[in-house]
């Protein structure tokens, strides 16, 4: 993550999240975990990618903990079989990429959502999915409607179905570890993925200070 502009790969940025969290775990080990799932779903298309995924038992969504950091570290997705929307999608979208099936990040205000590159036009993808909520395919209009339901407001814009670069998503996966470690007030938590938020160039200007702010009133 060296410039503004490069995109990075999610598998990897990801399990680098993850160890930084424990340092007991291995990238490479996390990563292959990737390539063993994608080599157990049978799927030619991408609602039959979903169905394998968020159908069939093997993720779904934390309904009950979905504030728990675990749902944002990849390595505990694999393991529980349990995520957010976000790290759910990620799943979607990297184990697609391993079997020909190319899915996008929508990271939609309020919730995250996928969607398959097929078809899609210059108006947008023409299917959604919401792998916390299970394999349904979802119009832009439904989409529109799970927003105004979880957010109670009126200011939808068909911008908000655009699709997410692998680095914002990587970018939002850190934010949300940032609110849950300072709500927990989870010293050891902050302190890491304050350090992950200052080694990307866009977030480190505004991050130093507070990071040494956040570090002086732990210790």
């Amino acid at each position: 993550m060296k410039s503004h502009d490069a995109d990075v790969a999610l598998d990897l940025a990801t399990s680098l999240i993850a160890v930084a969290a424990d340092n007991n775990l291995n990238v490479a080990k996390i990563i292959a975990r990737f390539d063993e799932l994608a080599a157990s779903v049978n799927c030619a298309t991408p609602q039959e990618l979903v169905d394998n995924l968020f159908d069939g038992g093997r993720f779904t969504g934390s309904t009950v903990e979905y504030d728990d950091p675990r749902n944002s570290l990849i390595n505990h997705v694999f393991d529980r079989r349990l995520g957010i929307p976000i790290t759910l999608s990620v799943m979607a979208i990297e184990i697609g990429s391993r079997v020909g099936i190319q899915f996008v990040g929508i990271g939609m205000p309020g919730h995250f959502l996928c969607a398959p590159v097929q078809g899609s036009s210059e108006s947008g993808y023409p299917t959604f999915y919401d792998p916390f909520h299970g394999s349904t395919p979802m119009s832009g209009a439904e989409c529109r409607t799970l927003y105004e339901r979880l957010t109670n407001l009126e200011n939808w814009s068909d911008e908000f179905l655009r699709a997410t670069s692998s680095r914002q998503i990587v970018i939002r996966i850190l934010s949300n570890l940032k609110s849950i470690y300072l709500r927990r007030g989870d010293s050891a938590g902050i302190r890491t993925v304050m350090r992950l938020r200052t080694a990307i160039p866009e977030l480190a200007t505004g991050e130093n200070k507070l990071f040494a702010k956040l570090v002086r009133s732990t210790n």
